[in-house]
């Protein structure tokens, strides 16, 4: 029968029903299973046939794209790198950071190592859809470390070449060298007004004085591979046990010296007290002083001085260890041992040096017999065995008791006897010692009591305090050396014959003594040489600064022992006579180039080149350093750079040094059995 639904327009189509049978069905399936791997390798690679003109062209152009891209980017990171003079390490630094930042960060936020490729890949099909903006920036992920890479690349191998071969030209060779130690040292320039700590850390602190623009050595110029190997470093390090090992300075007028010492004080200050509170170190040094001789006085040393309490004021020092030198404070010479002031007496008058000839030898043979009797006068004379004998200690504790003993009869009741009574009722030989300072022609004893008595009154109440040097922080000595030079020779020698006492003490501090216009009192009678080879076993380290080689002694042999005493080096600045210091310290190997000229003005490609040593700091250029600049010299390594000087704002930005304002009496400290108090170390001063 035929229904309605068998006459509409799309009847359904009738379903068939299979009845399922028990037998297998065999499926076929139209794909080849692989054979050998699992899949193809350069499955990516077009098939010969499928290549077109038109995908040719459109891959020349991309690869043409990248390598302009690549270009254009080492490009723009070559100008700054080479006008502000970047050593190859800090761009060696922002390769590894392009790498971390965009293919790392890429397959970290992807959780795919593969991610950059593929991100690559994707943008490049983008760019040759005519999507260029969009392409390019998704190509960056590969492009910029690419960039950075050839950057770093042609900036080392730049500078092995300008190290070592040369460039086809030497005068253009010598052109760039010069135009690159100009643009490093202005770079150091720039970055010395920035900010800067006085120390370098924490776990093995040492002075930081200013920015580094670059280094010399004695080894052989690196090549590409180890060029890129290292650490960069923007800071002018100072070694702090350069400093305890002794440093010489020679730096002309106007070169900045007051703002190198200032820098290096306050440096030094802050990293030994860094290294004080370490208690768990072997090494640990004791509480820092520093010891300022200012030889040239006049008003600016009095400004000097001024400016050195402020800012250890800052520091934290209190005022009462702040001390200025004979102005606020007078040092205790009177009651000191009758060993130390017998010491100081003699250094006094002779300035600590040895005569050389008879006559000298004889005067001053006596002139020790003279100070040995007023000094080591009894305090009374017992017979002891029918004989007298000297009993106890009498030494003068002023300068009018001791200038009153230069008396015959004073000196012959101190020990027991009578002048012009014999026989002699007193200690046995005094007599004759006392006869020796009055025979001749020329009697020692009024000749001395003369020099002392003048001495006195050039002196004044100098050395008649109760301080001691132990007693400071920080003590800042002006002597005269311009207007009285024999009174700063004076006081000089009595000085330096106070540390040298010192040091034979047990102080327990850590000291730094600067010697500033040294030229003032460098005449001969100064045992410098002696004093750094004895203060250096005893804590006490020591700076000696001039403006010529001239000034660090009065001829060639004492300032040549002088510099090689001091084993920590130098500071130097601009100086106008440079060779000698030169010659001091030696030479480093060099490349010497040669060229045929080619019709007298072209340079061919044959040549040349040829081991030579240079100086490892160069003469000329100490001649053309500008003010603030520095380099440092120890251990056949020059680093030159500038000194960050020290301006308002960063006396503001200061805070005082944790624990500094606490302090224990050194006898106290050395009866404890250690070097000075443990601090607290719950906060510190970031530097």
């Amino acid at each position: 029968m035929i229904t309605p639904a068998d006459c509409a327009p799309y009847a359904p189509t009738p379903v068939l029903t299979a009845t399922p049978t028990n037998s297998p069905q065999i499926q076929v399936d139209p794909t080849m299973p692989p054979i050998g791997l699992e899949s193809d390798p350069i499955g990516w690679i077009p098939k010969l046939g499928e290549v077109s003109l038109d995908g040719v062209a459109d891959g020349a152009l991309l690869m043409a794209v990248c390598v302009v891209s690549i270009l254009v980017m080492t490009i723009m990171i070559l100008v700054p790198a080479t006008m502000f003079g970047w050593q190859p390490t800090r761009l060696r630094n922002w390769l590894i950071g392009s790498l971390l930042a965009m293919p790392g960060a890429t397959a970290l936020w992807a959780w795919d190592v593969l991610a950059p490729g593929t991100m690559a890949t994707e943008a490049s099909r983008q760019f040759m859809d005519g999507q260029y903006t969009a392409g390019l920036l998704g190509m960056a992920v590969v492009l910029v470390p690419m960039a950075w890479f050839t950057a770093t690349i042609a900036h080392a191998n730049r500078r092995v070449q300008l190290a070592t071969v040369g460039l086809k030209s030497p005068a253009r060779t010598e052109r760039a060298l010069w135009a690159q130690a100009q643009r490093e040292q202005r770079a150091a320039a720039r970055l010395s007004r920035r900010r800067l700590p006085f120390t370098s850390g924490w776990v093995s602190p040492q002075l930081v004085i200013g920015r580094l623009s670059t280094q010399t050595d004695q080894a052989p110029p690196q090549n590409l591979l180890r060029t890129l190997f290292g650490r960069t470093e923007t800071r002018l390090i100072l070694p702090w046990i350069n400093v305890a090992e002794h440093m010489t300075s020679v730096a002309s007028s106007g070169s900045g010296k007051t703002t190198l010492m200032l820098r290096v004080l306050v440096s030094w200050f802050v990293t030994t007290w860094t290294r004080h509170r370490q208690w768990w170190r072997a090494d640990r040094p004791g509480r820092p002083l520093v010891v300022v001789v200012d030889c040239n006085g006049g008003p600016e040393s009095r400004k000097v001085a001024a400016r050195m309490r402020k800012w250890f004021s800052a520091l934290g020092v209190r005022a009462d260890r702040i001390g200025i030198f004979p102005d606020d404070v007078s040092l205790g010479m009177w009651n000191a041992s009758v060993e130390d002031l017998r010491s100081i007496l003699s250094a006094m008058i002779s300035g600590g040096s040895t005569p050389t000839t008879d006559t000298e030898r004889y005067f001053h043979e006596i002139r020790e017999t003279l100070i040995h009797l007023i000094v080591d006068a009894p305090a009374r004379v017992e017979l002891i065995g029918g004989v007298p004998t000297p009993v106890g200690e009498n030494p003068p504790r002023s300068w009018l008791e001791f200038l009153s003993r230069f008396d015959v009869e004073r000196l012959s009741a101190l020990w027991g006897g009578q002048a012009g009574v014999t026989p002699w009722s007193g200690v046995q030989g005094i007599d004759m010692e006392i006869a020796s300072t009055i025979d001749g022609k020329q009697p020692v004893m009024n000749s001395a009591r003369a020099e002392f008595a003048n001495l006195y009154r050039s002196l004044g109440t100098a050395f008649d305090g109760d301080k001691e040097l132990t007693d400071f922080d920080l003590i800042y000595i002006v002597l005269e050396g311009v207007k009285t030079p024999d009174r700063a020779r004076s006081q000089f020698g009595a000085l330096g014959t106070m540390f040298e006492q010192l040091a034979d003490k047990q102080h327990g501090r850590t000291s730094l003594l600067v010697v500033d216009e040294f030229s003032a009192v460098s005449d001969g009678k100064t045992r410098a040489v002696k004093w750094v080879e004895r203060l250096r076993k005893a804590g006490i380290g020591s700076w000696w600064i001039a403006q010529s080689w001239q000034g660090l002694g009065h001829d060639d042999d004492n300032r040549t022992a002088l510099v090689s005493a001091a084993s920590g080096g130098s500071l130097l600045g601009r100086s106008t006579d440079p060779e000698t210091l030169a010659k001091i310290y030696g030479t480093r190997p060099k490349f010497e180039l040669s060229r045929k000229l080619i019709g007298g003005n072209a340079a061919g490609d044959e040549g040349n080149v040829q081991s030579s040593d240079q100086f490892l700091v160069p003469p000329n250029r100490l001649r053309a350093m500008q003010k603030g600049d520095v380099v440092q010299v120890s251990g056949g390594r020059a680093r030159w750079g500038r000194v960050s000087p020290l301006d308002d704002g960063e006396l503001k930005r200061m805070r005082p040094l944790a624990g500094l304002d606490r302090y224990t009496d050194t006898a106290e400290a050395s009866d404890a059995g250690d070097l000075a108090p443990v601090i607290d170390m719950s906060k510190r001063r970031p530097a």
